[in-house]
């Protein structure tokens, strides 16, 4: 009975601390143009609202060895929970495009630290389970995402029309997740000294697999922010209000809600990854499609984003940990790929924000998007790229 009330706590404690890894970026783009026209931002600058915790994502997975030796895998989490809570919680005193933007860097640090600690958590509690866990994973993120997209404009408007308030009053999620955690290392106790050893910080850079799954997440990714940044502006251009573009991102994040916990698990059980990658990333392909030539009604792209991007996340997350044996050495190829990916990744809403301010049109940057989902393709069908019915 213990046994299953610990394995109860693990599960609750993952989950809500991956509802707090995509908050401080998606509660942004609900009210993105608010942002903009009261700081008088451009579209570049904007988009760094986005880039900058990407990039933070990226170059500080690399430091994920490092904070293992020092703290163990269940503190070092908990401290990024409190960095990514009280950075968020100081957005309620942000009143300048500097203190905005660094808000975002302290995020995007908490954030590129606790990805690969989850994933090592994960291969170390769940080494059977690696699908379903890296499917709670996923789901307690785009929870997270769903509940900020749909909610930051209805709470902007309960607190007097102040969005730094509504940005900040997420804040309140990392305290519950906290809450988790406190037990888990209260139960852990004097058992985290092994997740110190030397070879955690062992980077496979001279793994061309290695490699391939960095190029893949980060070309993934970008589409992702991507289109998490340009969604709701283009539907505001396109003639809606900011209250119906808020409502569609909130149904693209609620069906990637699903999905992200259901595609993972069914690739784990089929044993076949290459079929529900591939199936997802064509989601993506259509939904961008619908988005550069508007043929149906505005709905059909997020139901199809959300599909294929509630896929692809989950499955990439999973090669490392289907690759390696250790959870240390899950956590530095989750390093690894996450590092060279959130930096790839990063450059890619930058450059959307570029595409935007220079053909004034939103057509452009969905299709630069629908492009990198056509490599996405070529990637994964290139021999061994994924290990196929595994045991």
């Amino acid at each position: 009975m213990k046994i299953i009330k610990r394995t109860h706590l693990y599960i609750l404690a993952l989950f809500f601390a991956a509802i707090n890894l995509r908050i401080g970026i998606t509660s942004i783009s609900p009210i993105l143009e608010t942002i903009r026209e009261d700081l008088n931002m451009s579209n570049f600058t904007v988009s760094f609202l986005t880039a900058i915790p990407v990039f933070c994502m990226g170059v500080f997975a690399l430091l994920t060895g490092k904070v293992i030796r020092l703290w163990g895998v269940e503190r070092a989490i908990v401290a990024c929970l409190i960095l990514i809570g009280v950075t968020t919680f100081m957005r309620a005193f942000t009143y300048s495009v500097s203190t905005l933007l660094t808000s975002a860097l302290f995020i995007g640090i908490g954030i590129g630290l606790a990805n690969p600690l989850l994933s090592g958590f994960i291969k170390e509690r769940f080494p059977t389970k690696i699908g379903l866990m890296v499917g709670v994973n996923t789901f307690g993120m785009v929870a997270g995402a769903a509940l900020s997209a749909g909610l930051t404009i209805p709470l902007q408007h309960v607190l007097e029309e102040t969005w730094n308030t509504a940005l900040a009053s997420w804040s309140v999620l990392t305290i519950v997740a906290l809450i988790f955690w406190y037990f888990v290392i209260n139960q852990d106790k004097g058992t985290e000294k092994h997740h110190g050893r030397k070879n955690a910080t062992i980077l496979p850079l001279k793994n061309k697999k290695a490699w391939l799954y960095t190029v893949f997440f980060g070309l993934q990714s970008g589409i992702y922010y991507s289109f998490i940044t340009w969604f709701a502006p283009a539907m505001q251009s396109s003639g809606a209000s900011s209250q119906q573009a808020g409502t569609l991102i909130t149904v693209l994040t609620l069906i990637q809600m699903v999905s992200s916990f259901l595609i993972p698990t069914l690739a784990d059980y089929y044993k076949n990854q290459t079929f529900w990658l591939l199936g997802s990333i064509c989601f993506v392909l259509l939904g961008l499609s619908f988005m550069i030539y508007p043929l149906a009604t505005p709905w059909v792209s997020p139901v199809l984003m959300g599909i294929g991007l509630g896929g692809i996340f989950p499955l990439s997350l999973m090669f490392p940990l289907n690759e390696t044996k250790t959870s240390e050495d899950a956590s530095a190829w989750s390093a690894m790929m996450q590092s060279g990916g959130y930096i790839i990744g990063g450059f890619i809403p930058i450059f959307g924000g570029i595409i935007r301010d220079f053909s004034h049109s939103h057509q452009q940057v969905f299709f630069m998007m629908a492009l990198l989902s056509i490599v996405l393709i070529f990637l994964t069908l290139r021999p061994s790229f994924l290990i196929q019915d595994h045991d």
